[in-house]
């Protein structure tokens, strides 16, 4: 005998977004997870288009029974992962009506790690083949690798350096994504990166 697994999914297109109408509410009712596509995200061009904020799963629970057998504390590292990216929408508000000069640096650095975990993680190019499919492996490395990120105590002089530190660490773990899991070429810049995360802060956990 064979085992594998299958998933159905459904979709719904409410009239004018109403998730209240009677055929979503529904929907809602018996589906185990649910991905939102966002307007404004497709508008920003930020693709896919799938609001994590609103987005949701009630397999949590049961995923992470297996993942913190892998992961030490990993319950506790999805939640501090949500927790950034509601902080970083919430200052990301912010600055569309004060500028990124009307917020401190500390805060914009909690933004920055947001995007980069969008950007690093969440997003995944579907005309790589490397990046196409990302092994469990893979992906709990590159988690591990990103919790750094989010536990760093960065120190930067003002919001242009934060900026363009954050910008260019976001292109080298994409790059890094592109590389074959474990290669010399990956195994090196994923080194290169843990120095640099080092070197801009005070403290790493």
């Amino acid at each position: 005998d064979t085992k594998g697994s299958m998933t159905i999914a459904g979709t719904v297109s409410p009239a004018g977004r109403n998730f209240e109408e009677p055929v979503t509410q529904a929907t809602l009712g018996v589906v185990g997870a649910f991905l939102r596509l966002s307007k404004a995200r497709s508008d920003a061009r930020r693709y896919p288009a799938i609001d994590p904020l609103i987005s949701w799963s009630k397999y949590i629970d049961d995923v992470s029974l297996d993942l913190q057998k892998k992961v030490g504390g990993w319950a506790e590292k999805n939640r501090k992962a949500a927790k950034i990216l509601r902080e970083g929408d919430e200052i990301g508000k912010r600055m569309e009506v004060v500028g990124e000069e009307g917020i401190t640096v500390e805060d914009l650095i909690v933004y920055l790690k947001s995007e980069l975990y969008e950007f690093s993680y969440l997003q995944q190019n579907a005309f790589d083949k490397q990046d196409a499919y990302c092994p469990l492996d893979r992906q709990i490395i590159l988690f591990e690798l990103i919790q750094k990120i989010f536990s760093a105590e960065f120190v930067f002089d003002g919001h242009d350096e934060a900026r363009n530190f954050f910008l260019s660490l976001q292109g080298d773990i994409k790059n890094m994504n592109f590389m074959p899991f474990n290669s010399d070429g990956y195994k090196k810049a994923f080194k290169s990166i843990e120095n640099r995360i080092k070197n801009a802060t005070m403290q790493t956990a």
